[in-house]
């Protein structure tokens, strides 16, 4: 964990995206382990570092894309569905600007882990 730039995996072959997340928040580390476990490409760097835009806020993701580009909410989601075979059909059906709208609403209302509430 807190890995930083663009560093070769598996292979000798880089990574695609880099996931930025809280190493204090329960739901966040079950979610890195889970992704550590089916990324058998090696596409994703889990980090528990500051993010380029600050440190992650529990229950949140931050990703950066290999052009340097960052994600967050939603889209961060469907960064990482894109790298991971598995999620591919997830990432397909995000990719339906409506559906990630919605959910980036849904999201918002359901308050995440904010002020300690993360107790999935």
């Amino acid at each position: 964990m807190g890995q930083k730039g663009r560093e070769a995996k598996k292979g000798g072959i880089p990574a695609m995206i880099t996931v930025h997340y809280n190493s204090e928040c329960a739901k966040c580390r079950r979610q890195a382990v889970w992704t550590r476990r089916l990324d058998w490409l090696g596409r994703v760097v889990l980090s528990t570092a500051a993010s380029p835009i600050g440190t992650v806020p529990k229950g949140e993701t931050i990703v950066v894309d290999h052009d340097g580009e960052i994600h967050t909410g939603i889209d961060a989601t469907w960064a990482i569905c894109r790298q991971i075979p598995i999620y591919w059909p997830v990432a397909l059906a995000l990719s339906l600007t409506p559906l990630r709208r919605f959910l980036a609403r849904k999201n918002q209302d359901a308050g995440g882990c904010a002020g300690g509430a993360c107790d999935i």
